[in-house]
């Protein structure tokens, strides 16, 4: 990946890399995949392929189609352009195996897409098969960052079995100071310094920065919990896809939180078998206040909770701003703790940003935000900030 400020040469140099690669391999295929199939027809196709071939592959004049946007080349190589908004181009692109793949502007990408397009990087010949990427740097929730400078799975948060395979480098426009006008230079040093970080300088922006769970720190919070005798407490949201719940019990004026339950397309009858699978039957459930009315099957989710065995803990949700608010004091103050197995509430509390002041739930982010809530439910209903005396009765029905 290369990363860095506007107009440092980054295009041109993967789009050149990438003419090489298919020179090298005769017959062999290559794409260039954006988001907005008519942004890389306007930058790519129009813009910087033409000028890769003419300044540093002056007489190749490849065979250009401009019905499907690919070039073929003299020894039967493909090189072809192509959007993931589109989903008759996208089947016919991915209808296709390829040897090299290069995701442009990979910050405006959502990782699932990247995954799915990656599954075409199969055809068979003697090229090591590769993929580029590069961008402008977003935020450090972005699964680029994780990818490929935290060398972590952006989904499931554990450390990349082949990290030596995902390199990075940062390129910036005062790196390429003979093919930029000065005035251009002026304009970006003249930004705000968010925009200036970005565009000019090239970096990724720091974590609290939209980060909704700006208290959690990884090193501090996450270490293993070991299971007490007495009450255990399960937050619960009763999202359908995810349905989650966070497990936890307090000790010492700390929420220790033991285990997670995070299920796709499921209901509560399912949700209930899992807790008493897991050894957590009988657990006083604080759930999402929406579960008094929505119903499964005709009943409520409360009802089928405690048809189950489970206690029902009164509750009401609270503004998502208080609710956030009292997860970060009870984080800075030091009274969380998560166990590792946590994986899904971990990335939660690392990747949940706002967006118009409201939880990001769109795009790669359409998953997050429930199993924090549910985390959050937990913690409000336990101790909300300004009311200690709440906490004081819990504990003591242990």
């Amino acid at each position: 990946m290369l990363y860095g400020g506007s107009r440092s040469g980054k295009t041109y140099i993967l789009v050149h890399a990438l003419v090489t690669r298919a020179l090298k391999e005769p017959n062999s295929r290559h794409i260039i995949l954006r988001q907005n199939f008519n942004h890389a027809k306007r930058s790519i196709w129009l813009d910087t392929l033409p000028k890769v071939l003419s300044l540093s592959f002056p007489g190749l004049n490849p065979k250009a189609n401009k019905t499907d946007y690919y070039y073929t080349f003299h020894n039967g190589s493909e090189l072809w352009i192509g959007g993931l908004d589109d989903d008759d181009r996208v089947e016919k692109i991915l209808g296709n195996e390829y040897s090299s793949i290069y995701f442009n502007e990979c910050s405006q990408l959502d990782y699932s897409s990247v995954q799915m397009a990656r599954t075409r990087l199969a055809q068979k010949n003697g090229l090591v098969k590769k993929t580029y990427y590069d961008e402008n740097p977003p935020t450090k929730s972005h699964w680029s960052y994780w990818l490929f400078e935290k060398h972590l799975d952006p989904l499931n948060d554990c450390p990349l079995e082949d990290p030596e395979n995902y390199a990075s480098m940062l390129m910036n426009p005062n790196d390429n100071m003979d093919n930029i006008d000065a005035d251009y230079l002026k304009l970006l040093n003249s930004m705000p310094e968010k925009e200036r970080n970005r565009f000019l300088l090239g970096l990724f922006n720091d974590e609290s920065d939209g980060q909704v769970y700006y208290a959690f720190k990884r090193e501090s919070v996450v270490r293993p919990v070991t299971r007490n005798a007495g009450t255990v407490f399960v937050g619960m949201d009763f999202n359908v896809d995810p349905m989650t719940a966070a497990i936890f019990q307090v000790v010492n004026d700390q929420f220790l939180f033991l285990d997670e339950v995070y299920l796709n397309n499921s209901d509560t009858y399912k949700m209930s078998n899992e807790l008493i699978k897991m050894g957590y039957g009988g657990a006083k459930i604080i759930p999402d206040s929406t579960g008094r009315n929505r119903k499964t099957s005709g009943q409520s989710d409360f009802d089928i909770l405690k048809q189950n065995g489970f206690a029902i803990e009164s509750t009401f949700n609270p503004f998502v701003t208080d609710r956030v608010n009292n997860v970060n004091r009870l984080l800075a103050a030091d009274r969380v703790v998560i166990d590792p197995k946590c994986k899904k509430l971990i990335n939660d509390l690392e990747k949940v940003t706002w967006k118009d002041n409201k939880l990001n739930q769109s795009g790669e982010s359409k998953h997050l935000t429930h199993i924090s809530d549910a985390f959050g439910y937990g913690l409000w209903k336990l101790d909300p900030f300004g009311n200690k005396n709440i906490l004081k009765v819990e504990q003591g029905i242990r």
